[in-house]
């Protein structure tokens, strides 16, 4: 299954073709009333993405969306943490909107029992149709959402250890967490459609090793070669492998 591959010259012409491409995926179903399902992620790469966003609301529809996040740490502390991804959407996104989405489904970083938040959170996508558009990015090892290498493709949400490269870019000094919670590649798969944004020179051999080498768990972003509706959103650096 090819996937789309979309090359821009610099960071801007991507965030805005990426509005664009958000724009064409929801109109046909705010059109028929209903909610979208949109899985959102975070990170340093998406906040030009959420500014922009904010300035599209009402072309976007975003008061009617239905936002899930990819992941959480765990376990937190009790309160709002700054680190949490809860704490990265309601200030670069939620905060700053007129009119804010109409359901935020998080995963509990603080839940005590994770197995079973994992179920309630897999339960919540399930009874609500499924995910529409899962926005993802890359990380230098290939993972999608925190599915690290060796993630089964079949995995669900649940509890999983982070590696040692993630809490590094994730994290300056020594990480306050070192496992989350994460929508499962199995769940991802899912997804009607599937948009990624990998920018820079550091992710080029995760880029180039999920589209054009064969399909291997110890790239889990290599998974989304089985998927029907894949667009891969890139700038130069990023593509120079391909």
């Amino acid at each position: 299954m090819k996937p789309r591959i979309w090359r821009f010259d610099n960071a801007n012409s991507l965030y805005y073709a990426l509005i664009d491409e958000i724009a064409s995926a929801v109109r046909p179903i705010l059109d028929s009333s209903r909610s979208p399902m949109m899985a959102l992620p975070t990170g340093n790469t998406m906040i030009p993405f959420y500014r922009l966003a904010v300035e599209s609301e009402e072309r976007l529809g975003i008061r009617d969306w239905t936002c899930f996040n990819l992941d959480e740490y765990h376990p937190l502390p009790s309160g709002d943490t700054p680190y949490s991804f809860r704490s990265y959407l309601e200030q670069h996104f939620y905060s700053r909107l007129i009119h804010p989405p109409r359901h935020r489904m998080e995963l509990d970083g603080t839940a005590p029992d994770p197995k079973e938040e994992c179920a309630r959170y897999e339960h919540e996508i399930r009874t609500r149709g499924g995910i529409d558009l899962a926005l993802l990015g890359i990380g230098t090892n290939g993972h999608i959402a925190f599915n690290e290498p060796g993630s089964a493709f079949d995995s669900r949400t649940r509890l999983v250890h982070l590696h040692p490269d993630t809490l590094l870019a994730n994290f300056k000094g020594a990480p306050p967490v070192t496992s989350a919670l994460t929508l499962g590649i199995g769940t991802l798969l899912e997804a009607r459609k599937i948009v990624i944004v990998a920018m820079g020179k550091s992710k080029s051999q995760a880029v180039r090793s999920a589209i054009s080498d064969p399909i291997h768990p110890s790239v889990p972003a290599s998974a989304l070669q089985n998927h029907p509706d894949v667009t891969w959103m890139l700038d130069q650096e990023s593509s120079d492998r391909l």
